[in-house]
């Protein structure tokens, strides 16, 4: 059974940025830990870093319709990762992949809004969510 966590917003939120930081954070803090990359393209990741306090972590960047993201999350429980971060959008296919985890998996949808004023506002916003997020995870 894993932690999901979902961040969840529409189209342009921030989610992607938001998690490829948060990939790039725990990375940082955990030199250690294994990375292991399933996907990197120009504007998304799909990785598995272990360990990290002693948990498997997966991160899918890529939350859109028509996407990776219900591959990424069976790949994920079948590499047995105990937290999981995920982009989905607010309705749809993608929330439905993201729902249909649960049970056996734990999981909650965190909510990101776009953040208006610009790049600088924008990458304080998802620092901070970065830090929401691992706080959620406990790491």
């Amino acid at each position: 059974m894993a932690d999901i966590f979902a961040l969840q917003g529409t189209k342009n939120a921030g989610k992607t940025s938001t998690l490829i930081a948060l990939m790039n954070e725990i990375s940082a803090d955990y030199p250690n830990a294994t990375v292991q990359v399933l996907h990197r393209g120009t504007k998304d990741v799909k990785v598995i870093i272990d360990p990290v306090k002693g948990m498997k972590i997966g991160i899918e960047s890529q939350g859109d319709p028509n996407s990776r993201l219900q591959q990424s999350l069976a790949d994920f429980r079948n590499a047995n990762c105990d937290v999981v971060f995920s982009a989905c959008r607010t309705s749809g296919r993608t929330e439905g992949y993201v729902k249909a985890m649960s049970p056996p998996d734990n999981v909650q949808f965190i909510q990101q809004k776009a953040t208006p004023g610009g790049p600088q506002a924008e990458a304080t916003a998802n620092a901070a969510q970065v830090t929401h997020l691992r706080q959620l995870a406990g790491i």
